[in-house]
């Protein structure tokens, strides 16, 4: 299955939403992204808990080969990181521009091109004057 660069951010920012000690399922999540398919957030979910972004409970079930999400916890210190590069739209569509030019889709990559995007806007807002 394909890590969709979209969901992740989508995702992200929906669970972002949540208030602190609030948990939440992926059925509710399902309902919140209408867009992305409950198997893409699944995964997506999975994904992103491999790599260190999101904190989620899960159950493995019989019969299964990828684990049940039983709950999702919280966003991780990395994944708030990751959040804050790529939250705004402008800087987000820039950096899956730049990653799609250099062929590099994976979400380190497009973390950090995002970084390199902000940084551009921040000197560039510095270096114009009030």
């Amino acid at each position: 299955m394909e890590l969709n660069a979209d969901c992740v951010r989508d995702v992200l920012i929906s669970l972002e939403g949540c208030e602190f000690h609030e948990h939440m399922t992926l059925d509710m999540l399902v309902d919140k992204l209408p867009d992305y398919s409950e198997e893409q957030l699944w995964y997506t979910c999975l994904k992103l808990e491999e790599g260190g972004y999101l904190d989620l409970m899960t159950v493995q079930m019989l019969r299964m080969t990828m684990p049940a999400i039983k709950q999702i916890n919280s966003i991780t210190f990395a994944g708030h990181e990751f959040l804050n590069t790529v939250r705004e739209n402008k800087n987000w569509k820039k950096a899956k521009d730049i990653a799609k030019a250099a062929g590099a889709f994976s979400i380190k990559a497009l973390g950090d091109i995002a970084k390199e995007v902000a940084a551009a806007a921040i000197k560039a807002a510095l270096q114009s004057p009030p």
